[in-house]
């Protein structure tokens, strides 16, 4: 019986013994299945739990270098968590080409984002400041003025193209007269005189801009009125400085010292150079029959247009008076689509002054604009006799 009794005490400690391994089981069973569901990860060796590592399971295969990949807990019996905290932070995107750099912070990912930018190209935050300052740079660019080219000097021609070297213009191409519109181009030739002002009141009065070919003297009232001319919109032309034509058509050396010395008058006053001229007396006469082909050869070369003109108001004739100046102007004017008008600037023009509103009412009745010469405008020339 005492044999039996034992064996049944065996019995009944066995079954406890086993019950309480059940227990542990389903502990342990209980602690794996949280972990699972919880998604944390203990560390075991073979001689029991050796660590326990706060790594978020589904974080795990992001962090062996996939991306998107949600891993289940991992018991591992050789590795350990070296960083904890480095692990709590979520990367944007795991560089999969270096599973061993930390989580990237948003300040670095974006840095990182500029790694498709060719090393030649600033980075991300000094792109933004490139285009603003290129910007700034390029209108100034474009607002330079170029350097003109002076013309070419012929090696065998003359000696005076080497004189005033800076006295030139870069050329303009030409817009030829449109003969289906009427415009006709105002000029006065001589001033600026005491009478300027009063032309100038009355061009403003009816709209018009006129051309002034000026022979201003270096004197102060002279360059207070060639100033006016410039700040009401007309076009300042070169007329001549002597006016004297036995001097200036003498030679072109002598032509070309009296218009260097009006030019810098004419740009002391303005601050702008002529770029067009008329010749004392026109292109062609009686005094420059020998030296008139050179001159405008010359001053053609250094890129300067001159004008002549096929409507006279006689002016300057003997004997002219109100009635011809206004009789001569219009009428001649009609008979031109397109009006190049030779009157004067002095101080004994009184009578030209006091025809100007007339010539102008009437000639805009007949449908005629009026307007200034400028360099693109063709020019209406003498035909020069050969020599």
């Amino acid at each position: 019986m005492a044999k039996y009794r034992k064996r049944g005490y065996r019995g009944a400690k066995h079954r406890k013994s086993q019950g309480k391994k059940f227990q542990y089981a389903a502990i342990v069973s209980a602690a794996a299945l949280f972990l699972a569901v919880t998604g944390f990860a203990i560390t075991a060796t073979s001689d029991g739990i050796e660590n326990f590592s706060i790594l978020p399971a589904y974080r795990m295969g992001g962090t062996l270098g996939y991306e998107e990949v949600i891993t289940l807990p991992i018991f591992s019996a050789d590795e350990k968590s070296e960083d904890v905290s480095s692990e709590l932070s979520i990367p944007e995107k795991p560089d999969s080409t270096d599973s061993s750099q930390p989580p990237k912070t948003p300040e670095t990912s974006s840095a990182a984002s500029s790694s498709d930018i060719p090393e030649s190209q600033p980075p991300a935050e000094s792109s933004l400041e490139q285009p603003t300052s290129s910007i700034m740079e390029d209108p100034k660019q474009a607002s330079e003025p170029e350097t003109p080219v002076p013309p070419p000097i012929d090696p065998n021609g003359p000696d005076y193209q080497k004189s005033y070297p800076d006295m030139f213009v870069p050329p303009v191409e030409k817009k030829p007269f449109d003969s289906n519109d009427k415009v006709c181009y105002l000029t006065f030739d001589d001033g600026p005189s005491k009478l300027t002002d009063q032309i100038l009141d009355i061009l403003d009065e009816y709209g018009v801009k006129a051309t002034f070919f000026v022979a201003a003297k270096d004197d102060e009232t002279s360059k207070q009125r060639l100033a006016e001319i410039a700040r009401r919109g007309h076009t300042i032309g070169l007329h001549t400085y002597t006016h004297d034509y036995r001097k200036i058509y003498a030679s072109v050396d002598a032509f070309l010292d009296d218009f260097a010395k009006e030019r810098e008058i004419i740009y002391n006053a303005t601050g702008e150079y002529p770029t067009i001229f008329r010749f004392p007396g026109g292109s062609v006469n009686s005094y420059n029959k020998k030296t008139a082909r050179a001159i405008i050869d010359e001053m053609t070369r250094r890129g300067y247009t001159y004008y002549d003109w096929n409507v006279s108001s006689g002016d300057a004739e003997y004997g002219a008076t109100r009635e011809s100046i206004y009789r001569d102007t219009v009428s001649q004017a009609k008979a031109c689509t397109k009006a190049i008008v030779l009157c004067h600037d002095t101080n004994a023009k009184g009578d030209t002054v006091s025809q100007l509103p007339s010539i102008l009412w009437e000639l805009k009745r007949n449908g005629y604009r009026f307007d200034k010469l400028d360099p693109s405008v063709a020019p209406i020339n003498f035909p020069v006799p050969k020599q």
